[in-house]
């Protein structure tokens, strides 16, 4: 199921502003080893943001566009594998939060190689060609006008 105008910018527009933060701080400040500073702060602020907004937007997709794509079997590895590293990311998230410092140098390291991981995943997902179910033919009825049915029986 394509997404409508406003879920599509939502989400595109949430997933580019946590990934370039979450880069330009990462090379901030464990490249370049800049320890804090105010930009840092402005970029970290920026990056939680855009992933609580990103959250949200994830949210939205669930009544529709990930129920249908599961019943319809469109998209079935690459959607499951988007909405697992969101759900990953998200508890790593809470983990550099709240966690103790053992924890949060685990939570660092897979945040980063979860989130490292969604730059090719996501777009995988949202651009290649929706894969249908073996299931669903093409009718010789319905070829004509591009309708797909299933087989009976």
């Amino acid at each position: 199921m394509r997404l409508g105008f406003w879920q599509k910018t939502a989400v595109f527009s949430t997933v580019t502003a946590v990934s370039l933060s979450g880069l330009v701080w990462l090379l901030l400040h464990d490249v370049s080893g800049d320890e804090w500073s105010e930009s840092a702060r402005v970029l970290l602020t920026l990056h939680g943001i855009s992933s609580y907004a990103l959250l949200l937007a994830i949210g939205s997709l669930l009544p529709l566009h990930v129920r249908s794509g599961w019943r319809r079997g469109r998209n079935i590895v690459t959607g499951v594998l988007v909405t697992a590293a969101f759900t990953i990311l998200s508890a790593t998230a809470l983990m550099l939060y709240y966690g103790g410092e053992e924890v949060q140098i685990v939570a660092k390291w897979v945040h980063l190689a979860i989130g490292f991981g969604c730059t090719v995943l996501f777009p995988a997902h949202a651009f290649l060609k929706p894969r249908a179910n073996e299931s669903e033919v093409r009718s010789t009825v319905g070829q004509d006008k591009g309708q797909l049915t299933a087989k009976p029986g």
